[in-house]
């Protein structure tokens, strides 16, 4: 009886690790002259979540206007931060795969402040 529990038990642990590890991968692409942010998030691959962010770019803003900007096979917290340049424009910040929510909120506004940008702020979170 206590070996069919135990067994139970580690069987679950391995299917729950390995729904976890399913649906990692995240990427980010983004429209040039304009600006526009697309994500997918929760892909099998990073790999696949590269290509579903740039297919799905192109189909909404044309398909020399695009290009990736970040991408993480790993599970975790994700934020994309914008910041105002000192030029005129914006500058993005994104952060992929990180332990908490506001790890990747401090990273993303970091890549921001460290890329010359003015008063950054998250616009995007999601875990993946």
């Amino acid at each position: 009886m206590k070996r069919g529990i135990l067994f139970g038990l580690v069987l679950a642990g391995m299917t729950v690790i390995a729904f976890q590890r399913l649906g990692a991968a995240s990427a980010v692409a983004m429209e040039i002259h304009h600006g526009r942010l697309v994500t997918s998030q929760g892909q099998s691959s990073k790999e696949i979540a590269k290509r579903h962010a740039l297919d799905w770019a192109r189909l909404r803003y044309g398909a020399k206007n695009v290009r990736l900007i970040a991408a993480s096979d790993k599970t975790g917290y994700c934020a994309i931060a914008v910041a105002g340049r000192n030029g005129g424009g914006v500058l993005v910040g994104v952060s992929l795969a990180n332990r908490s929510q506001a790890e990747a909120d401090a990273l993303a506004i970091d890549h921001c402040r460290q890329a010359g940008g003015a008063d950054p702020k998250v616009i995007r979170r999601w875990q993946g």
